[in-house]
């Protein structure tokens, strides 16, 4: 009689679990748990088994997390056949029967651990209504930790009866409850594990899974329709509501590029841009949408159609790097689209310097790549914790190894912050001499009068003397010394200073004290205006000295105009102008000569 009620119960329990599909995913998982611990078995089938262990859970949370509000209305199903087998056991204890009463207590531990894992399950779908996904993992957390705090481990002692030789059944199932138990225990721990690894595919489907789109798509593999397809797509591995999701998201997407396309072309029209430019912008940034795009038609059919995803996680790590990319090419190339669109409007802005729109444009590429460089590291798992750490370790080596490019962008700063030079200045130095033509972060190109283009560390360029040919407003010096022969007479020689002074006072191409200047900055310096915007106006004309072959006349001083060509002019002009007095006032030019004076020798 006891072995057909144990019989009866046990058929019972098994027909209850086959209607239940936790109780039917844990009975599959205690044999997995089995597999993994079996001696006879290689490692190389037991990684296989792991790996497919590892798949069948994920499989099993996305579906309890895609029918969470029919999961949460179910009652424990096992309160009848608990509260039955307590009468048993407290029976078979009552009679003496101790194996009975132990094959009860384990077969009672065994609905306790069953009934935990679908508490915590449920108080995990329960926190998915929570708005934050941090506060939904620390909850998961202090779930299983409350879990394990209240778990009683069976006692391999009090249930092996090792001493013990008789077969009668009640031992048989004695050992075999015991068995199924530790199996079971194993099953809830791996369970713990998958739980708080598979956390955020469960709150992004639960979190979901009440919209009304989501009911109405799952309900179609419901209907009647439904069914009848899903027979013919059950082939290849499809189901009419996949199907159909996938049908929307990709009309979805491309309504989306044509909206995308459409706006865009309105916006650009609406500022006046060229044909050029708008073919331009299509190319180089709408085309990367549409590719962006197109890979989450195909990430889509890849892990939704043909399952991969289930089956290797890498997929969407792959497609996770591929976006990366693509979304930072997609923002370097707007960046530089702006920025080539805006330079004419920014080169007339007084405030923004060319070089410091070059070096910000190249600050902001450089941050966009180190960004996707640490998301592509994120996604691949790295623990960049443990990579900054290594970093703080090894930065005295990097710095040292670095120094000079450090240097280098510290001589940048230091070079735009000192306004010392910008582009296009014509610069002297002990490095280069000529015109500017970028400076750079690591360096300064400079292209030199003879056409030749040279670069020079910013560090070298910030710590010596830079001659600035260009910061001058008023006055390129025109410097000579003319001279005149011997021969000449002082008065002749007084009256032709004389002449050369008025010429240059009157002179529409020489700078003198009547020459005025306009300042429309205001510097809070105290420092000579003249100085500070380079305003020279000397002009000196004097007997200078008496050389070996010439009286020497000194001409000092500035054209107006600061421009090669036409200082070229101006001086010129001013050298005819000069010849043209020393002819008038009868004085010639020396040359180098050489008098002889022979001294009459005496006679003795």
């Amino acid at each position: 009689m006891k072995k057909l009620l144990f019989l009866f119960l046990f058929f019972a329990s098994t027909f209850l679990f086959a209607n239940d599909l936790l109780d039917n995913f844990i009975t599959k998982q205690i044999k997995v748990e089995k597999q993994l611990v079996d001696d006879n078995i290689t490692i190389e089938k037991k990684l296989k088994i792991k790996k497919e262990q590892i798949q069948q859970y994920q499989e099993f949370f996305l579906e309890f997390a895609t029918d969470k509000e029919a999961f949460l209305s179910q009652k424990s199903p096992y309160k009848q056949e608990i509260y039955k087998l307590k009468l048993r056991y407290n029976s078979n204890k009552h009679r003496g029967n101790i194996n009975a009463a132990l094959r009860d207590e384990l077969l009672l531990h065994q609905y306790a651990i069953r009934s935990s894992i679908r508490e915590t399950l449920q108080e995990v779908l329960r926190f998915t209504d929570s708005k934050s996904k941090a506060f939904f993992k620390d909850k998961i957390s202090e779930l299983l930790v409350s879990h394990f705090a209240n778990y009683t481990p069976i006692i391999k002692e009090k249930y092996l009866l090792d001493k013990v030789t008789n077969n009668s059944p009640i031992i048989k199932e004695l050992k075999q409850a015991y068995e199924d138990t530790v199996y079971l225990q194993y099953v809830a721990n791996t369970f713990s594990a998958e739980l708080v690894e598979n956390s955020s595919n469960i709150y992004r489907i639960a979190s979901i899974s009440g919209s009304k789109i989501f009911k109405l798509i799952n309900n179609i593999n419901k209907t009647k329709f439904g069914h009848i397809l899903n027979i013919y797509l059950g082939y290849i591995g499809l189901d009419s509501a996949k199907v159909i999701l996938i049908f929307l998201i990709i009309l979805i997407i491309i309504l989306s590029q044509k909206i995308i396309r459409v706006v865009i072309d309105r916006f650009l029209n609406h500022h006046n841009l060229r044909d050029d430019d708008i073919e331009y912008i299509h190319s180089h940034i709408t085309n990367i949408f549409n590719v962006i795009t197109s890979l989450i038609i195909l990430h889509l059919i890849i892990v939704v159609v043909l399952g991969f995803d289930s089956k290797s996680i890498s997929i969407s790590k792959v497609f996770a790097i591929f976006y990366i990319i693509l979304t930072a090419i997609l923002l370097y190339r707007i960046t530089n689209t702006i920025a080539y669109l805006k330079i004419e409007r920014m080169q007339k802005s007084k405030v923004l310097k060319d070089e410091v729109i070059n070096l910000s444009i190249k600050v902001i590429n450089g941050f966009i790549i180190l960004l996707a460089s640490i998301a592509i590291l994120k996604v691949m798992g790295v623990n960049l914790t443990a990579v900054l750490s290594g970093l703080g370790i090894a930065g005295a080596a990097v710095a040292f190894a670095a120094k000079d490019s450090i240097a280098n962008i510290f001589g940048s700063i230091a070079i735009l912050a000192g306004d010392i030079f910008e582009q296009g200045d014509w610069i002297e130095s002990t490095h280069a001499n000529g015109t500017v033509v970028e400076i750079g972060l690591r360096a300064t190109t400079i292209r030199t009068f003879d056409n030749a283009l040279i670069s020079v560390p910013n560090f070298e360029l910030s710590n010596s003397s830079v001659k600035n040919w260009t910061r001058r407003r008023i006055g390129r010096r025109i410097k000579m010394n003319i001279g005149v022969t011997y021969e000449s007479d002082f008065n002749d020689i007084r009256q032709a200073i004389e002449d050369i002074k008025e010429m240059l006072k009157n002179h529409e191409g020489i700078a003198n004290e009547y020459t005025s200047f306009s300042n429309s900055d205001r510097h809070a310096k105290l420092v000579s205006i003249e100085d500070l915007k380079g305003i020279k106006r000397t002009t000196l004309v004097y007997m200078d000295e008496f050389s070996d072959s010439s009286i020497n006349i000194l001409v000092y001083c500035f054209s107006r105009t600061v421009v090669w060509n036409e200082w070229l002019e101006v001086k010129e002009d001013v050298m005819f102008k000069i010849a043209d007095i020393l002819k008038k006032n009868n004085l010639e030019f020396a040359y180098p000569t050489m008098v002889i004076h022979q001294v009459d020798a005496k006679e003795d």
